[in-house]
């Protein structure tokens, strides 16, 4: 009896979605950022939330959830009502490398539903201005020389700050430390400061620093240089081979929200990101949005691609949160 009204429940639950698409939203919408103020996540987080409040008409509040690397505020949008009013502003650390974490509470591949990339970003290896390390070979060759007395900063274990700093770990044989924090914003606080000597940090939250000459850009972790910093080097062309690494930043509601509702915002999204009046804004952060033809589909199989490869970076590097 008990599974029968289950199937009924969900039967009828399935032929309104389509109408309850039609009426979405009707009410305010929470965007939960996983990260502290101040970092890339939080600052396209809010740029999106503005213009999906223009669009809706409906308010669109931002909250941060920072700590364990985004999963804290990802376990909370897990476990929120699946009806498309709690939305996770998620990261490659959410989605894709969560196995550096073993006692998670959840699992994000089966408890969170990615809904849309919304765009892509380079890191870029920066160091204080002060700092005597000319390029990426000078930096490998004084870690050989004078192992773990450089450190590099994240926002936190398996963050794309993270991953970008191990991946050129591994490749290289740096003998480099790794210090998580709580989000970019402290991190940055203490490179600025020269209490660490790296970071490889997301290019939109990096980019005023650079500018206004209170960091040095060593080189960008992307297969090819950036737009907006066309002078500076990829890490390939700086002294590692073959390095690329790039960011990217997804939407994504909890799991059982209806197909009707992750339809319709991916393709509000997408417009969004894709409008000709946001490019500017967009190119002066240095994101790339994403194509205009990932649906919610092609977005669960870049995701689940992406899945695979770090997890095997992980397992052989033998990375583990610590």
């Amino acid at each position: 009896m008990k599974k029968l009204l289950c199937a009924l429940f969900a039967a009828t639950f399935c032929l309104a979605a389509p109408a309850l698409a039609d009426t979405y939203p009707s009410k305010p919408i929470k965007l939960v950022v996983p990260l502290a103020p101040g970092g890339t996540a939080d600052v396209l987080g809010r740029l999106l939330a503005q213009k999906l409040n223009e669009k809706y008409g409906q308010s669109v509040i931002v909250e941060n959830r920072p700590g364990v690397g985004g999963n804290i505020g990802a376990e909370n949008v897990a476990r929120s009502d699946p009806d498309g009013y709690t939305l996770l502003f998620g990261t490659i650390g959410i989605h894709s490398t969560f196995h550096i974490y073993k006692d998670l509470k959840y699992n994000p591949t089966n408890d969170l539903k990615p809904v849309v990339i919304l765009a892509e970003t380079p890191n870029v290896l920066v160091v204080p201005k002060n700092v005597s390390l000319a390029n990426t070979a000078a930096i490998i060759a004084e870690s050989k020389a004078k192992p773990e007395s450089l450190f590099f900063g994240s926002a936190g274990f398996g963050s794309s700050t993270h991953m970008a700093g191990e991946l050129f770990r591994f490749q290289s044989h740096a003998a480099i430390s790794h210090i998580p924090y709580k989000g970019s914003g402290p991190a940055l606080t203490d490179l600025v400061a020269g209490r660490l000597q790296l970071m490889f940090e997301n290019l939109p939250t990096a980019l005023p620093l650079i500018q206004a000459g209170q960091l040095r850009a060593v080189a960008v972790t992307s297969a090819e240089r950036a737009p907006s910093l066309p002078n500076v080097p990829t890490i390939a062309q700086d002294g590692l081979p073959g390095y690329a690494f790039t960011a990217w930043f997804t939407i994504s509601a909890p799991a059982g929200t209806p197909d009707a509702i992750v339809s319709k915002l991916n393709n509000d999204i997408r417009a969004v990101m894709l409008d000709p009046a946001l490019q500017p804004r967009l190119a002066e952060m240095g994101v790339t949005p994403v194509p205009g033809n990932r649906d919610a589909a092609a977005t669960r199989a870049f995701i689940g691609e992406e899945t695979q490869k770090f997890g095997t970076m992980i397992s052989q590097a033998n990375l583990v949160a610590q």
